[in-house]
């Protein structure tokens, strides 16, 4: 082997040569140097990229499984906790005061985390009048709309504002959602206007959040209910069969509700002003067993007799007819027969003149019987029965 093949294989380098430092005088080979602290580096990062792996370092992000409130489906989300807007909402207009019926809004996210989440939320009118409700929501775009109000006096507000609302902790803009509204006055309310306001009200319940679910929910329909049956116009039947209907909307959503039930990004819209917020959500399963305990339930009709009377069809009247005529003298003399009165003219010379004689003749009335349906009472008529426990019906 050459000089030269040798010094290339174990790193010395002929005619260069760097100085050890030691006090021998030896010399080590440049090369070899580099070699060592190459080494030594690498095996720095080795340890540096394994300590890495195992704290999960390089492991993927991790994802939790959620389910979306409206169509129900699963989907994957971060596990970074979502920035929550304590979004508040107000309503002015005319008729509209502490005694009116709750506010209640309509949200619906379009983009964002929460994207697909559908949901009402009611505020009490006292709380929406003076800007003082709210609902948490996730930042995002949010579609906002409130249903009529109806109002202590029968009459209805129909909310106007909302719409596409862009909600960030970080906007400048006023958190909130401002309502105006027109008021149709309680005269002019028909019942077909209540009816569309009630089932707009049942459809919140069974989309509500704790606000319109369980008793909170038959609370807000109590209210709205009380506040229709003043409309000049209400049925108050119908509106009482509305009632229960709803009643039982807000029961029903409140004993569905499971860990699906919340929003997506896991933030659950609550009232900052009441205590009564949505229910984490807990499977149904888990519940204990409810025993139905049932009540009648009755409604109140009218109770009629028939009775027959007498119609007027021309009222009693009296008719002049005449019926012959008479002598009258000028000095007063009176003939019924010509030739009396012929003889007397004679006799006296008075004049005389023909005057007519009348008689009155009484017509009758003229009438004919009819029959009519007169309300002696009432009667209770059972309609089902209601649990007095959960408001389950049969």
């Amino acid at each position: 082997m050459g000089e030269n093949s040798y010094n290339e294989v174990y790193g010395q380098v002929p005619n260069g040569t760097e100085p050890s430092g030691g006090n021998g005088g030896g010399k080590k080979p440049f090369r070899r140097k580099v070699a060592i602290g190459a080494a030594v580096v690498l095996v720095a990062a080795g340890l540096g990229l394994g300590t890495a792996w195992m704290t999960g370092a390089f492991a993927p992000k991790s994802e939790i499984t959620r389910v979306d409130t409206g169509t129900g489906k699963k989907k994957q989300v971060s596990d970074k906790k979502d920035s929550v807007v304590d979004w508040g909402v107000k309503i002015e207009a005319d008729g509209v005061t502490a005694d009116s019926a709750p506010l209640i809004t309509h949200y619906v996210c379009t983009e964002g985390a929460d994207k697909g989440v559908d949901f009402y939320h009611a505020t009490s009118a006292a709380d929406a009048v003076a800007g003082k409700g709210s609902v948490e929501l996730a930042e995002g775009t949010w579609e906002v709309s409130a249903i009529p109000v109806i109002n202590s006096d029968g009459s209805i507000t129909t909310p106007a504002g909302g719409g596409e609302q862009e909600v960030s902790s970080s906007s400048k803009d006023s958190h909130s959602t401002g309502f105006t509204g027109e008021t149709k006055p309680a005269g002019d309310v028909t019942q077909d206007d209540i009816d569309k306001v009630l089932d707009e009200v049942n459809d919140a319940c069974g989309k509500g959040d704790g606000t319109l679910t369980g008793d909170a929910g038959k609370d807000v329909v109590d209210k709205v209910t009380d506040n229709a049956s003043k409309a000049p116009a209400a049925d108050k039947d119908k509106v009482e069969e509305k009632k229960d209907a709803a009643a039982d909307t807000a029961t029903k959503a409140e004993d569905k509700k499971t860990d699906a039930t919340k929003p997506a990004s896991g933030n659950v819209p609550s009232s900052s002003g009441s205590t009564s917020k949505p229910s984490s959500g807990s499977p149904s399963s888990s519940k204990p067993a409810h025993e139905h305990t049932w009540q009648a339930q009755y409604r109140t009709d009218p109770v009629y007799t028939t009775e027959t009377y007498t119609v007027v069809d021309q009222a009693a009247w009296d008719e002049k007819v005449r019926s012959g005529s008479h002598f009258l003298f000028s000095d007063g003399h009176v003939c019924y027969d010509s030739t009396d009165a012929m003889n007397y003219q004679f006799d006296t010379g008075c004049s005389y003149s023909v005057v007519d004689d009348y008689q009155t003749i009484h017509h009758d009335a003229v009438t004919h019987q009819a029959t009519r349906q007169v309300q002696t009472g009432t009667t209770q008529v059972l309609t089902g029965y209601r649990c007095s426990g959960c408001g389950a019906t049969k």
